[in-house]
């Protein structure tokens, strides 16, 4: 089996989004002929899952070491599950830090930028333990990693992939947060990264298109999309005890851009449209936040919005298929990602309420018939397809292709360009 280096500071037991794409990949991978060796991290303050962990294939080679307290922080992750406990992250010292100075904008590359040279060092003691590894990929964000890459890749003469599942230097979101001095210094940077790949793998067909207009002068043959995936294996243990009325389900948690007020909204247009307010609930494993709860009790329906406790990701399938209707929320305006869960939400066979401006996950949706997608500032029309959807009944399945949107033709995709 041929080898490449997998630098990915994020990877189980972490349960954060960048720990997923990762481990779907390598839990593909070595069936395509590739064995990944990893170089990941660990932090005390990192929420954990060993269970993630557990999902990581046993010819993976998992090397934590990409900074220095990787190792330790494993073995104190292993120590306490030993123990029967459940697994706490240490706390972050930035809920100290006054909120308009909660900015991850204000420095360049943010908290990942001091590991780098430990990180270097440390690859280069992989590449030494493994002399038969023919190529670097590397997951980002944290962009740092990118460069760690692009280092390592002019010093040993190996191709680097760049595997870009978040969009950097053209970010709609991040961009404008950034102080005029970091824009240059970041621009620069990510060009030196993309300068020393031998290809670039971006999330979405609207990020490449952004990207193809920020850097003109690459070729397009540099760059290649492979979309964020569905591993049915992946998510399918466990068991839920089911919901007793018509179930909204939002899996994660809301933030300064995402919030739940459009769907808020659009509950209380589909009672006004008939729905029997006792029969419907909204179900959350994330807190709504505090706006969009006062907003649902000026309207007169806060009792429908309940949180539920996160279930490991490894669980996540019972949960998807114990509600009538997955609910999706994007960020106004933002046409340039699309979130994991949403290819979670398409393999679980459930109706899916899309709440998006980007065009991209819109065309996904209609073309598997799935469910809707509605812009974030239409909350009538999502009110309507609600009510439309409770008419339907519940626990209504629905079959879709999923042709192209799994997890084993997204890693056919990496293989192809590995052995290229």
């Amino acid at each position: 089996m041929r080898q490449f280096l997998y630098i990915t500071p994020y990877f189980p037991p972490q349960t954060q989004v960048g720990a997923l794409r990762p481990l779907k990949f390598v839990r593909q991978l070595p069936a395509l002929g590739w064995q990944p060796i990893v170089l990941c991290d660990l932090w005390p303050s990192d929420a954990v899952d060993p269970a993630l962990e557990a999902m990581v294939p046993p010819e993976v080679v998992v090397v934590r070491d990409y900074s220095h307290r990787a190792a330790k922080t494993h073995g104190r992750v292993h120590e306490i599950a030993a123990q029967g406990k459940p697994p706490e992250a240490a706390p972050k010292f930035d809920r100290f830090i006054p909120a308009w100075l909660r900015n991850p904008e204000l420095v360049p590359l943010a908290e990942h930028s001091p590991d780098m040279p430990w990180a270097w060092f440390a690859a280069k003691r992989v590449l030494a333990r493994y002399p038969g590894i023919e190529a670097i990929v590397v997951n980002a964000d944290p962009f740092a990693a990118s460069l760690v890459g692009a280092r390592l890749a002019r010093a040993t003469g190996l191709p680097l992939i760049q595997d870009f599942r978040d969009i950097w230097a053209p970010c709609k979101l991040r961009r404008p947060r950034r102080p005029k001095p970091w824009l240059w210094l970041e621009d620069k940077l990510e060009r030196a990264c993309f300068d020393a790949a031998a290809h670039i793998v971006i999330n979405t067909e609207v990020s490449l298109r952004d990207y193809l207009d920020f850097y003109p002068d690459l070729p397009r043959d540099r760059f290649s999309v492979i979309r964020n995936h569905f591993d049915a294996d992946l998510v399918g243990h466990g068991q839920h005890p089911g919901f007793d009325r018509y179930t909204l389900l939002h899996m994660g948690h809301f933030s300064r851009f995402r919030v739940a007020d459009p769907l808020v909204r659009a509950v209380a247009d589909a009672i006004r449209l008939g729905v029997p307010r006792d029969r419907l609930q909204v179900v959350s494993t994330g807190p709504y936040g505090a706006g969009s709860l006062a907003l649902a009790a000026e309207l007169g329906i806060a009792d429908l919005f309940r949180q539920e406790p996160p279930v490991g990701y490894q669980a996540i399938g019972p949960l998807m298929h114990a509600a009538d209707l997955n609910v999706m929320i994007a960020e106004p305006g933002a046409d340039q990602r699309i979130a994991s869960k949403f290819y979670d939400y398409l393999g679980s066979g459930r109706p899916m309420l899309a709440i998006s401006d980007n065009p991209e996950s819109g065309e996904i949706l209609q073309q598997c018939g799935a469910g809707a997608q509605f812009a974030v500032a239409d909350t009538a029309g999502m009110g309507a397809f609600i009510a439309r959807e409770f008419a339907l009944g519940r626990q209504r399945k629905v079959a879709r292709p999923l042709d192209g949107l799994t997890s084993r033709e997204a890693s056919v995709k990496l293989s192809r360009i590995l052995d290229r």
